[in-house]
């Protein structure tokens, strides 16, 4: 399965989704091989796997893979040749401004497209500008992918009931896109988990003594193992 979080906003918690699925318990349950994909030139992922290494944590069936160039033959060649070796892949998408090639070879190319959204007025309408168009034409040339694209709603607060969400989504969205029936939390711990290169599962160890700690970062993993849930469900209905 290839899974791809895509948005052409930054800030959409695309790379903290990416991270944190890629070692969730359900992931590793499912898959024997997962490899982690970062396509921005900014490397913030490959700079948090850097410390991982130093640290020397465990990183059991992980492996990070991380392609910046912008050359399309180059980066597809490299995409390709990791998913044929691993039973999951996923790739976190750089925002893109202008040409948008990531955006459009992901939307192309992936099993499942997660598109990280706000209910905001901005963020809906830049979908709607700028990732939306993207994807009609990606259906037009090939038709069977028009089941392939799901919003997540994103930075929702704890205690907003996420079946609103999801009726908001459902009422909002245009045609072939759909809300996944999972919610990605605000939550602070999504801030401060990855210092040198720790995952939320490694965080909840570091901060086991303080309560107050360990309960936010235990709420973050159930997020993550909810939304990791989701997807595997949904990827069956649709592929088999």
């Amino acid at each position: 399965m290839i899974i791809g979080f895509v948005q052409t906003k930054g800030g959409t918690g695309k790379s903290t989704l990416a991270v944190n699925m890629a070692f969730s318990r359900t992931m590793h349950r499912e898959f024997d091989s997962i490899a982690l994909v970062e396509l921005d030139s900014q490397g913030t992922l490959k700079s948090w796997w850097d410390e991982r290494q130093e640290m020397s944590y465990n990183c059991r069936n992980v492996s990070f893979h991380h392609i910046s160039s912008s050359q399309k033959e180059v980066f597809q060649q490299g995409i390709k040749a990791i998913s044929a070796h691993n039973d999951l892949m996923i790739m976190d998408i750089p925002g893109e401004g202008t040409g948008k090639l990531h955006t459009r070879f992901a939307c192309a190319f992936c099993d499942l497209v997660i598109i990280p959204l706000r209910t905001s007025t901005n963020d809906e309408t830049a979908f709607m500008n700028n990732l939306y168009p993207i994807i009609k034409q990606i259906i037009q040339a090939v038709p069977e992918k028009r089941d392939n694209f799901f919003v997540l709603p994103v930075f929702v607060h704890p205690l907003v009931n996420p079946r609103k969400c999801y009726e908001y989504f459902d009422e909002m969205l245009p045609a072939y896109i759909s809300c996944l029936e999972a919610v990605y939390p605000s939550r602070a711990v999504y801030e401060n988990f990855n210092r040198q290169g720790l995952n939320l599962q490694e965080y909840s160890k570091l901060v086991e003594n303080n309560k107050k700690y360990r309960q936010q970062v235990e709420r973050a993993i159930e997020d993550i193992e909810n939304i990791s849930q989701t997807i595997i469900k949904t990827g069956r209905m649709i592929h088999g």
